[in-house]
């Protein structure tokens, strides 16, 4: 093939890609139908640690990652001087065996007697790394061929920089969406943003939370999926003297396993293939601030060794590290599982369930707590619709009761779910939730005669009420419910799961008579 022609098919294959491994592998993979090789290394180089770290290694087809190589004072030298002469585009190491060096690189790569094609890789005067081309055999490239390969210089350091380039936007990128997350709960918080509930079915829950806030003592959230275990993480944060300071949230279930420790702890560049920038980890950002390990029982057993050890010793350690990083975080874990069953199955260690579950706190279904449905209801209608872009529409008599006699096995986050299709599906209508599926043989998912669970029975001839009307309307069955009492055993304020003057000022503020004036 014409030299022209290889090298314009070569830059393509290097270049039309932004990942270093995909780049090398096909380029392995042209070279051996026109300039077979048994191995491509390609290594960045670490200055001031004076290591080349392997980003990738393919062997006679098969990807992989070799060591690191420590390089001496003399080699250290030399790639000084080779950065700084641009006519040197390449090396060429004749025999394995002549030099120390060249032994070293003989065990690392697994072949005890090759000659290979050094290209530099550099811009305005940095050596960025190196990329190697060897066979198993001494003297095994003509000159011909080593010119070919010193052609590649230029493209594959073009590869190195874009994709190291692409590697630390995407790490900005990252950091950016953690801070950006962290500010928009700031404002929330500056905007007084409540927990919807807080004063009715989440009361006690939160009176728990503010219990253990002041304290760094690891809290343990227990509860159905859906029913806010990270809203309530999120409010036990901003309750704690560590609220100016990062909240972070990571879903133990969502991660591959052999990303863990990568994803918590963070990884040194070069660690492992597609490690090209150092990252931190969850466990980092989090630092001086609040970590949530969402679904803990989903942490593979080996990780949750690893994990143990961080909690225990507050210190964390990045992949393909060595550095011990000391870790200042309160830990807050949430779990849909029945960890004590884990244990006993030793499919979740004890010492870490021990470790994790100082302060469990049990965060009651939507169903039990069906108070709070037309406080769910009045926030999904203005967050969905405007959203969406469209009118807030009205919600019909049935469609409250529909919704407070449902079972709601996928709690708030099913119920947010359903707002949201209905006023899709509705185009402006007045939504009824007609096609709520009711479970017959559930006690919780039909009405009882508890107020908290009680739907409001409303002539359907009557023109469509508004959210305060509706809750007005229901805060009267409860007091009918009661005879007119408010505080006490058998007042309405217990009946629905609020404080007494709590109650009485939505009566003032809806319109409702109450004491002699009643």
């Amino acid at each position: 093939m014409p030299p022209q022609n290889f090298f314009r098919s070569v830059t393509k294959i290097i270049c039309s890609t932004l990942n270093l491994q995909n780049a090398i592998t096909n380029l392995y993979q042209y070279l051996q139908k026109n300039l077979p090789v048994d191995t491509i290394n390609f290594d960045i180089y670490d200055d001031e640690k004076r290591v080349l770290h392997n980003i990738i290694s393919v062997h006679e087809g098969a990807t992989r990652l070799i060591a690191d190589l420590t390089i001496n004072e003399s080699i250290h030298q030399k790639f000084m001087r080779t950065a700084a002469d641009v006519n040197m585009l390449s090396g060429y190491i004749p025999n394995s065996n002549d030099e120390d060096i060249t032994r070293k690189v003989s065990k690392r790569i697994g072949i005890k007697d090759f000659s290979g094609v050094i290209c530099y890789l550099r811009i305005d005067g940095e050596l960025l790394g190196v990329a190697t081309f060897a066979r198993s055999k001494v003297h095994a490239f003509s000159e011909e061929e080593i010119d070919t390969l010193s052609s590649l210089n230029d493209p594959l350091t073009i590869a190195m920089v874009n994709a190291l380039r692409f590697d630390e936007l995407k790490a900005v990128k990252d950091q950016l969406q953690d801070d950006n997350k962290f500010l928009q709960r700031e404002l929330a918080k500056k905007a007084g943003e409540t927990v919807i509930g807080a004063r009715t079915g989440l009361k006690n829950t939160l009176n728990m939370l503010s219990q253990v806030a002041n304290t760094d003592v690891p809290v343990m959230l227990l509860g159905e999926t859906g029913v806010g275990k990270e809203v309530l993480a999120n409010a036990l944060h901003r309750m704690s003297p560590r609220h100016d300071k990062p909240f972070i949230t990571v879903n133990c279930g969502a991660i591959p396993e052999s990303l863990v420790d990568s994803v918590l702890f963070g990884h040194e560049k070069g660690a492992f293939t597609g490690a090209a920038q150092q990252r931190k980890g969850r466990f980092e950002r989090a630092n001086g601030g609040t970590l949530l390990l969402d679904e803990i029982g989903e942490l593979p057993p080996d990780a949750q060794v690893r994990l143990l050890r961080v909690l225990q010793e507050k210190t964390i350690e990045r992949v393909g590290g060595d550095t011990e990083i000391p870790i200042d975080a309160r830990i807050i874990a949430a779990t849909h599982r029945d960890l004590k069953k884990l244990v006993d199955e030793g499919k979740f260690r004890e010492d870490l369930w021990f470790r994790l579950s100082t302060f469990p706190v049990v965060v009651p279904p939507l169903r039990e707590r069906k108070v709070d449905i037309p406080l769910l209801l009045a926030h999904f209608l203005t967050t969905c619709s405007a959203k969406l872009g469209v009118p807030q529409p009205a919600v019909t008599p049935e469609g409250i009761e529909n919704l407070t006699s449902y079972h709601w096995p996928g709690n708030v986050r099913e119920m947010h779910n359903v707002v949201e299709r209905q006023i899709i599906l509705g185009q402006g209508k007045p939504l009824t939730f007609s096609s709520l599926k009711f479970s017959g043989d559930s006690q919780d998912s039909v009405a009882t005669t508890k107020a908290t669970a009680t739907p409001l029975v409303l002539n359907s001839q009557q023109a469509f009420p508004t959210l305060d009307e509706v809750t007005r309307m229901y805060i009267e069955k409860a007091l009918q419910h009661c005879n007119g009492k408010i505080e006490g055993a058998d007042g309405a304020a217990q009946l629905l799961g609020v404080n007494a003057s709590t109650l009485r000022h939505r009566m003032r503020k809806l319109g409702i008579v109450f004491g002699k004036k009643r």
